[in-house]
């Protein structure tokens, strides 16, 4: 009997392969062929919504208009205009950095902007949308609050049509209430991690896991969630079902070694969000596991 189709989720694009959160990077990993391409919101002192996973210009692959690479602490995002942010260029990875040694296989190229998330929404009408919000209950200084964050992304998805084929998804749950409050409905993903874990009343918007026994899945769906995203690391076989009883999909986070996927499909995990959508198509070949 053939294996259920799962979700497969270009993170940032295809991280691996081309620059983060970048119109190559999200060009590729369609190409490739996802369900959907995952991505990380900010907005910029104008309001403008933008792509970037930090609240601030990452010195690691952040070079300014001069060519030269900015120095760290990069400034927050939320305090320059779109144009002044526009003019970075996050084409490459800084050398003889951690991260260039950890993304070897990624392509270095110029002239690569932080792309708005319209331009990235209008990409391709056919794929899906995985946004993340990006905003920081432990440091709320260096985000909009997150009402703003979710009124801002809903008017873009709005104005292109693009909602029914979005999920939003964050590890700030405080996102995801305001959403069910305000646009009951919406496809929702549920992030968590050991870090949000340990400080869960903060990050999941007043609520713990140990409300529900220690499960998460059992908060989740006793929050009306329907789509759980764990770090893969912290997931075991049991969690899976758990989910599986709870009618949760299950969508860890981020798979990038073959072996790793080819257990967590095994154990029945509905998506998986990888750097390397390349090597996921292979491992689901190999199952012959189609894509959703």
């Amino acid at each position: 009997m053939p294996l259920p189709a799962i979700e497969l989720h270009g993170h940032r694009g295809a991280r691996g392969l081309w620059p983060e959160n970048t119109i190559p990077g999200f060009r590729g990993a369609i190409g490739i062929g996802v369900t959907a391409i995952e991505m990380d919101v900010a907005l910029t002192q104008d309001g403008v919504a933008i792509l970037s996973h930090d609240p601030i210009l990452d010195p690691l692959i952040t070079r300014g208009p001069d060519g030269a690479w900015i120095a760290a602490p990069g400034g927050l995002i939320r305090d320059l205009s779109y144009v002044e942010a526009s003019g970075f260029d996050v084409g490459r990875i800084r050398p003889g950095s951690a991260q260039e040694a950890a993304f070897p296989d990624q392509a270095g190229l110029d002239g690569v902007r932080l792309p708005m998330l319209s331009d990235v929404v209008a990409l391709d009408p056919a794929v899906r949308l995985a946004v993340e919000l990006k905003t920081f209950p432990d440091h709320p200084e260096r985000t909009v609050p997150p009402d703003e964050m979710v009124d801002a992304v809903l008017a873009v998805l709005d104005h292109q049509d693009a909602l029914s084929r979005t999920r939003i998804i964050s590890f700030d749950w405080r996102v995801l209430s305001y959403l069910r409050r305000v646009r009951p409905g919406l496809d929702l993903g549920y992030l968590t991690d050991a870090e949000t874990r340990a400080a869960d009343r903060l990050w999941w918007d007043g609520a713990s896991a140990d409300d529900c026994g220690g499960s998460i899945p059992r908060l989740i769906a006793s929050r009306g969630g329907r789509v759980w995203g764990p770090d893969f690391r912290d997931l075991t076989e049991a969690d899976v079902a758990e989910a599986h009883d709870l009618g949760i999909v299950v969508n860890p986070w981020t798979v990038n070694e073959a072996e790793d996927m080819a257990r967590l499909l095994d154990w029945g995990v509905g998506a998986l969000t990888t750097d390397y959508p390349d090597r996921a198509r292979a491992v689901m070949a190999a199952k012959g596991i189609a894509l959703a």
